[in-house]
């Protein structure tokens, strides 16, 4: 998605985007970050912040870097921040696919609903992967389709409409994951919304 669209599309969805996901979303972010905090490692990357929902979780001793191609976005994320001082956080303007960090610099990768927006999520998340230190974490909260059953017809049959809305309804997890990660996940509601805690092995495998 180009940055260009990302500020046209968010500029609408900015000034309803918490109210609308606040009642079931904000209790797996929650989770999601006292996970990050409770991992040793302080390098932090947040990987579309959006509005900046996350940020007062976050544990002082992390410090955050958080990115989002879109300017509308981040200019509610920068007033969380201001309302968190004792959060060490980042603030960038840069999409998933642009930015360059150096391989080995951050210990937890973090996207919240914001991996099935891109256009090649398999790519974005293996490049992240790669350059995550050895032992490092990656973790995904996002809705992802069922193997099998009624919500998996479904994500398909809305496949056009959320190509108009900039999302991949139809979204399983197992293409996603690298060979050799340790997964293990957390099932939201009804099995639809997953934390993916996606962890690096110390050493290679043969």
């Amino acid at each position: 998605m180009s940055t260009q669209l990302s500020n046209f599309r968010y500029f609408f969805l900015a000034r309803i985007y918490d109210a609308a996901l606040l009642w079931f979303y904000q209790p797996l972010v929650r989770r999601l970050v006292e996970a990050v905090n409770a991992e040793p490692g302080n390098q932090v990357l947040e990987v579309g912040v959006g509005t900046g929902i996350s940020l007062p979780y976050y544990a002082a001793r992390k410090h955050v870097t958080a990115i989002d191609c879109s300017l509308p976005m981040l200019q509610r994320a920068r007033k969380k921040a201001a309302e968190h001082p004792k959060v060490q956080v980042e603030l960038q303007h840069a999409a998933g696919e642009d930015f360059q960090h150096e391989a080995g610099r951050f210990e937890h990768v973090v996207f919240c609903n914001s991996l099935s927006v891109v256009e090649n999520p398999s790519a974005l998340l293996g490049a992240y992967y790669a350059s995550l230190r050895p032992g490092g974490h990656i973790y995904l909260l996002n809705h992802f389709t069922p193997e099998r059953g009624p919500l998996r017809q479904l994500d398909r049959l809305l496949t056009p409409a959320g190509k108009v809305l900039g999302f991949k309804s139809f979204f399983p997890l197992s293409p996603l994951l690298a060979p050799d990660a340790i997964v293990r996940t957390h099932r939201g509601r009804a099995g639809y919304w997953r934390i993916v805690h996606i962890q690096k092995p110390l050493l290679p495998t043969c």
